[in-house]
């Protein structure tokens, strides 16, 4: 900071924000109504005792002094009232006009000053001191805050001329100039360190009020959007909910879901994906303008608004997103809900239009749909399957069922594949779509495959012991338990603590949860392989990306999608085609294993084309542990 802004700074020629000017004004306010109440009551006192030892006293002063000063008495009373009323009636907001209120204390300062000069001047004469004026300028510059500027200015200019009559009418003694001087300069700072004081307390208000807004601001909105963050929404629409003017059967709740934005962020950044989101929020409230308009999390948000013209709001949005010059499709899926009273609670609403929206995540020509009576029973059984998993596991209503895998060339059992089926009280067998979809959903897939491999190795553990000879048995793995756990470590602390042999452990990876890009998962692939694991390529060709995965990872044994034999033979391209993945696959060097074998001309055909190893219904369903040993027993199965 130069030195002509440190002068204008300490001078109080600079700008002040608007709150700087509100808080200054606010406390010379209060200082005006201290003061003039002050005044008012000295002036009253100073007529009330003038008037009363003139006539009833012994003092006998003349007619001209007597009516001078009462005059000048009735004069700051009369502008001490009339800044008391404003002041009241401007702090109490009443009146709000601050131009008028200035001039009114500017008016009265003038009048105090010329009051203190009159009467200390008259006392002066008299051989008096100079106190009334001290008093007025106490009580107009120190009490209320002035830019020192002004201050300095007024209080100059007023004791100059002061001294400058004084001393025309009496010279003033080297005393009376030094205590002149003195009380001159001791007001004078003290005006300015009032001003000082007052100023930094503004600023300090000033930033806590900032800090405060800052904090609220946050607590009620989203930072990447800037739109109502949920916790805020929730307690909006609940209050919204139950106002008596909002008609339920009127009202509906929409949950939104952008579709390729995890594509947008990773290839344009999360800068341009926040701005992205922004840009989509500002959109939602224009669209759904008096609605309440909130960011869910990622790419979702949620709307509680009239129900009128939805529809077409939600085509304008689609029309609106594809607008964006990004050569990556946008889409967009809405869910809606009904809510069906108003106590029903917004958290629970914004689910069930949540379900509603992932209900048609994968049909590419719905965009919206309603959330119905059909899936609200779905949605019970996901609510009873997150509710009650824990405890299906602890009461053994979650089991692992084996189906074999046969020796295509001995039709020999050559191992096994442990797969989970959950025995309800309740549902009765739960197929394995519904929970492990929803477990998938809930992110809580890692619980049930890892009690799944505990329970490998407890039953492997148990095989040792009783002699039996171990079959190597494959574990399915979800792409979610990549991301949930180290689970080359998780897998092989299990098998360590039942003292398994990796060997006896095949990994399982679906095609469909691999990519090229995913680093992270290549590398548990790469940890598994390392420690000794056989990895196996699971739902080979039910995806788009078949060959690019088999580019891109390392597997021992590729697993051919049932689809290839479905209609085996009523479609002349399936064998071909299961002929030269055989094919590829010995090229590559893997082995393949085919799923979905059911008929005796499918396990010929492929024995007869070297697949290595066959499963399927021909061979036998997934069985509990002791419906296999039972046909290991009787010689069904033969190791």
């Amino acid at each position: 900071m130069g030195k002509l802004d440190s002068l204008k700074k300490f001078l109080g020629i600079e700008n002040f924000t608007k709150y700087t000017r509100e808080y200054f004004d606010k406390s010379n306010i209060r200082s005006s109504l201290y003061v003039s109440s002050v005044v008012i009551i000295l002036e009253l006192w100073m007529i009330i005792s003038t008037l009363f030892f003139q006539f009833f006293g012994d003092l006998n002063r003349s007619k001209h002094w007597l009516i001078t000063h009462i005059g000048c008495y009735a004069l700051l009373l009369i502008s001490a009232c009339i800044l008391f009323t404003y002041s009241l009636l401007h702090h109490k907001k009443i009146v709000q006009n601050h131009k008028a209120w200035l001039a009114i204390r500017f008016i009265f300062s003038i009048v105090a000053i010329g009051f203190g000069i009159y009467i200390s001047f008259m006392d002066y004469l008299k051989g008096e001191q100079f106190i009334t004026l001290m008093t007025m300028t106490i009580f107009v510059f120190c009490f209320t805050v002035w830019r020192p500027i002004y201050t300095i200015l007024f209080l100059f200019l007023s004791y100059g001329f002061f001294f400058i009559i004084c001393n025309h009418a009496n010279p003033a003694t080297y005393a009376t100039k030094v205590n002149l001087t003195i009380v001159l300069i001791t007001i004078t700072i003290s005006a300015i360190n009032a001003y000082t004081q007052k100023l930094n307390e503004a600023k300090k208000d000033e930033r806590l009020e900032q800090a405060h807004d800052i904090l609220l601001k946050l607590s009620i909105s989203d930072e990447v959007t800037g739109i109502a963050n949920m916790n805020y929404f929730r307690g909006q629409a609940l209050e919204k909910m139950q106002s008596k003017e909002t008609v339920v059967e009127n009202m509906i709740y929409l949950f939104l879901d952008i579709e390729n934005f995890k594509t947008l962020n990773q290839k344009y950044g999360f800068w341009e994906g926040n701005s992205f989101l922004k840009n989509i929020a500002d959109i939602l409230n224009t669209l759904f303008e008096n609605s309440l308009v909130a960011h869910f999390s990622n790419d979702n948000y949620v709307i509680l608004t009239e129900n009128k013209n939805i529809k077409e709001k939600i085509l304008e949005l689609c029309k609106k997103i594809s607008e964006f010059k990004y050569d990556i499709k946008l889409g967009l899926k809405v869910g809606a809900y009904k809510p069906q009273n108003k106590d029903e609670l917004p958290l629970v609403a914004c689910d069930y239009a949540r379900y509603a929206c992932y209900s048609i995540k994968k049909n590419y020509n719905i965009t919206y749909s309603e959330y119905d009576e059909a899936m609200a029973l779905c949605f019970q059984k996901k609510q009873y399957i997150i509710n009650n998993f824990d405890q299906a596991i602890e009461n053994e209503h979650i089991k692992v069922f084996y189906q074999p895998v046969v020796d295509a060339k001995t039709g020999n059992v050559c191992g096994l594949e442990a797969l989970s089926r959950w025995d309800d009280p309740t549902y009765g067998f739960l197929p394995p779509g519904d929970f492990i979809e929803t477990l998938e959903e809930y992110h809580q897939i890692h619980r049930l495959d890892m009690f799944v491999v505990d329970r490998v190795c407890r039953d492997i553990d148990a095989a040792k012991k009783a002699g039996r000879k171990v079959l190597p048995i494959s574990l399915n793995f979800s792409r979610l338990d990549f991301d949930s756990l180290n689970l080359a470590k998780e897998v092989g602390d299990c098998l360590e603590k039942y003292n398994i042999d990796k060997t006896a452990i095949h990994i399982e990876v679906t095609e469909s949860t691999l990519s090229e890009d995913d680093e992270k998962l290549k590398e548990e692939l790469k940890s598994f392989r390392s420690q000794g694991y056989a990895l196996w390529l699971d739902d080979f060709g039910s995806g788009y990306s078949g060959l690019n995965v088999l580019k891109e990872y390392d597997f021992d044994l590729i697993k051919i999608d049932m689809k290839f034999l479905s209609n085996f033979n009523g479609n002349k391209k399936a064998p071909q085609i299961l002929k030269n993945v055989i094919n590829l696959a010995k090229d590559l060097g893997m082995q393949t294993l085919t799923e979905g074998v059911e008929t005796q001309e499918a396990y010929e055909f492929l024995r007869e084309n070297g697949c290595e190893k066959l499963q399927g219904y021909l061979f036998g369903k997934p069985m509990s542990k002791q419906d296999f040993l039972s046909k290991l027993s009787n010689s069904t199965y033969t190791i």
